[in-house]
């Protein structure tokens, strides 16, 4: 029976995983078949109701992570990792169609993780798609190679990605953007202090790792908001254990006085991704690391500034003629001077986002 499973999924406390899932299901139920999602943190997902949306979670087996990190060559990775997500792997047979939906998967070094699923559908005669990526130019060896050109359709959601795989010779490469760019925003009640004046505020815990200054340049940029807007939404995007932005954002606040924090309110930790893009589109402003934070934004028209760190961010950026407001991390002393800059260009801004984003194709898979 002809079935879709979707895998690279990490769990919905990664809020832009789960925008990706949530804005993508309503186009594969297209296809009129059972849908299976492969997951990382099945009780995450039961938490923000995306077991409800597909027929099936399949959890893989991360106590064998451990194998997968002690392996001394990438032949005994792969073999660990088959073990990892040996259930969904079991799912997959010649009426299967497998759609990665890991975003960057593709960017860091456990990118076989992902392969081992293209791989497994080729082997058996199955359809492999490649939804939503962005894959960094320059870890594009061989091997990746041989398993990105084997894709029956890659979708790129910018433009460096996809001139990066025609460059490498993917022919079926079709460029269209993140499909959290269709997510609609669903209401819920503001928070406490929030109104019109209001502008988002989101910090990445992994890019403060790459950049040991950022904190206080971030601190530099939100004294200088609080001189023009009435209250400051900070909004997390990531809660992972390991990955929380909550940390780096009460980081912030404990650099603020107590007059400062007072004008400071918190997204609900309950708000799903439809809810915080919500949340940010009532807001006058949002200055992010986030990708999908910053897509949100860029969504609903909402003057957003960047610090980013990979291809993702500056290719969204340019394909929406944003790309002046991303600021590579490496540049982070920006960041309190350009945000000023874009408080002050924020309507031509606004008009900008409306203007790009109102005539978008509507988000389709070809041949699914």
């Amino acid at each position: 029976m002809k079935k879709i499973l979707l895998y690279g999924h990490g769990g919905a406390y990664n809020h832009g995983a789960e925008a990706i899932v949530r804005s993508s299901i309503p186009v594969f139920r297209k296809a009129g078949c059972p849908i299976l999602l492969s997951t990382h943190f099945p009780e995450q997902d039961r938490e923000f109701g995306l077991d409800r949306l597909v027929d099936r979670l399949i959890p893989a087996d991360l106590s064998l992570i451990p194998r997968e990190r002690a392996a001394a060559d990438l032949e005994g990775k792969i073999q660990a990792t088959r073990e990892i997500y040996r259930d969904a792997l079991a799912e997959i047979d010649e009426e299967t169609i497998c759609i990665g939906i890991g975003g960057d998967n593709y960017c860091y070094p456990n990118w076989y993780r992902q392969g081992i699923f293209h791989q497994r559908a080729k082997e058996v005669h199955g359809k492999s798609i490649l939804w939503g990526c962005s894959i960094q130019p320059e870890m594009i060896e061989s091997e990746m190679e041989d398993i990105l050109c084997g894709h029956d359709r890659i979708y790129a959601r910018e433009s460096l990605t996809a001139a990066a795989l025609q460059a490498h010779g993917a022919g079926q490469v079709i460029l269209q953007r993140d499909p959290a760019f269709f997510l609609q925003p669903e209401e819920i009640p503001l928070p406490e202090g929030m109104g019109p004046r209001t502008a988002a505020l989101n910090i990445s815990p992994l890019i403060l790792r790459r950049q040991g200054s950022l904190l206080q340049y971030f601190a530099e940029a939100v004294r200088l908001l609080l001189e023009r807007v009435d209250s400051l939404l900070l909004l997390p995007h990531v809660t992972m254990p390991a990955d929380d932005d909550r940390q780096a954002l009460s980081s912030l606040a404990r650099m603020l006085t107590p007059q400062e924090r007072a004008r400071l309110c918190l997204a609900p930790d309950t708000a799903n991704a439809a809810q915080r893009k919500y949340l940010i589109s009532r807001c006058a402003m949002l200055v992010c690391c986030r990708t999908h934070a910053s897509i949100a934004g860029y969504s609903c028209g909402v003057p957003t500034l960047v610090v980013g760190y990979s291809v993702k961010s500056r290719g969204i950026g340019l394909d929406l003629g944003m790309e002046q407001w991303v600021i590579p991390w490496e540049k982070a002393s920006d960041l309190p001077k350009r945000t000023v800059e874009l408080w002050e260009a924020r309507n031509e801004v606004h008009t900008l986002l409306r203007k790009v984003c109102k005539d978008d194709m509507e988000l389709c898979v070809c041949d699914i």
